[in-house]
This record gives structure tokens, sequence and C-alpha cells, in this order.
């Protein structure tokens, strides 16, 4: 039985975010971007209860899991970290970081309410090495990207929780939701740092559509940063 809702999420404002600091490996979050997370449980709707987190197992996706979902996880939600929804480019800000790093990583075991966190690497080990190396199925080019958001949408699918919610990035977004509708005069529709959208199936296919409620609460008008902008372009040539 496929999920009854989706509710996808984009990472709080991250190091890279600031200045186009693209250089930095697998950045964390800004004190901004830490607050920001904070700001999830009053603006996430407390019902139907989340039954899965899904979180790209980049560092500061794990933090907003983290920051903005701690009563679920006190209450013991799984938190899955899950490596295909890493980000679209092959840039150090967008390249993972080797599990055992994860594992040791402190910013990475506490919730914000001072709980432990357990966090599912199995995903992530049973990619190997491989979902950091940006190469074939996880490399960076519009085909390589598209076939990875049909893996997420199928699997997905086939999750038996009725809620989940998945915490990933900008750019994958678009690739994941199936979504490059213009916004304003801006060629895409750009997510604001920790803005949700819920989504439901459409019929028995693998595609994903916004509720009607979740456009009404939408950020309008926020135009793709330049990494989102580079990957529309390259996937509409």
């Amino acid at each position: 039985m496929a999920p009854k809702i989706v509710t996808l999420i984009r990472h709080g404002q991250a190091e890279h975010n600031v200045n186009e600091r693209y250089h930095i490996r697998d950045p964390y979050l800004t004190p901004l971007g830490e607050t920001q997370c904070l700001t999830l449980p009053d603006r996430f709707p407390p019902s139907p209860p989340v039954s899965l987190l899904v979180s790209s197992p980049l560092k500061r996706t794990i933090q907003t899991t983290l920051l903005g979902f701690p009563t679920q996880i006190h209450s013991g939600v799984p938190v899955l970290l899950l490596p295909q929804l890493q980000e679209t480019s092959s840039l150090p800000c967008d390249t993972g970081s080797d599990v055992p790093i994860l594992r040791a990583d402190p910013m990475l075991k506490r919730t914000a309410h001072g709980s432990r966190a357990v966090l599912d690497f199995s995903a992530c080990e049973a990619a190997a090495s491989e979902w950091t190396s940006k190469k074939g199925f996880w490399g960076p080019d519009p085909a390589a990207l598209t076939e990875r958001a049909r893996w997420v949408r199928k699997w997905l699918r086939e999750r038996p929780e009725e809620n989940v919610v998945c915490v990933l990035h900008g750019g994958f977004l678009h690739y994941l939701t199936e979504d490059w509708k213009g916004t304003g005069d801006f060629p895409g529709t750009g997510w604001s740092n920790t803005e949700c959208r819920t989504y439901v199936w459409v019929g028995d296919t693998d595609s994903l559509q916004e509720t009607e409620e979740s456009k009404k609460h939408r950020t309008h008008g926020k135009p793709l940063g330049k990494t989102e902008l580079n990957q529309f372009l390259s996937s509409h040539t």
C-alpha cells in the first residue's frame, strides 16, 4: 500500500548558500539555517502523524531532520538516510561524506530536544562508496538525475507507511516532483530553505501531484539559485 501523503522539505540555509561557497565539502547548516529548522514543528501539520522520516545523507539535510522533527524522532519514528535523495551537482558542497565520518559526527547525533537520534545508514552502506562518486546512476547529468528521481518515486510508492516526510535539496526537488513551471519571470519554481510541500499520487502511477492546500502555502516569487538554474537549463536543451 502506497503512502497516502508525501511531504517534501528543502533543508535549512547551509554554509555554501552564503557567498556562493560551493567549494565546502558537505557543509553544515548556518546558525540561521538551524533557526529555520527550529520553526518546522510550528509550521508542520500535526495530523496525520508522520510515520517515516527520510533524509538525504548530506550533513545539512540530516541536521534539518534532527532539528525539525525532534518529537517524532523521540517517539520512535524511523529516520532513514537515502543516498538517492542527494543533490544534483558534483560540486564539493553537493558531495556527501563517507558513512564512518557521518556516524562519528557529534553534530549528527542529537535532536533539538537533546535526545539521541538513531539514524538508519543501511541504504548508504548498501550503496558503498558509489553514492559519493557522482558517476553513472549517481551522476550530475540530466539523464541520470531523471532516472534517479524516477527510482525515488517508485521507492516511495512501495513504502507501507501512510505519511512519509523527505528532507532533501533544491535542485533534486525539481526532478523528483517533475515540476519546472515558471514563477513570474523565472524559469522554475524555487524552493525556500525549510519550505514544505505536500503531495499525493496521481492514480496508479509513480507521479506526484501537489495538493491544492499545499499550493496555497507556497513561497511565491523565489528564483532558482545558480546551481538550480544551470540544472534547469541543461535539462531543457
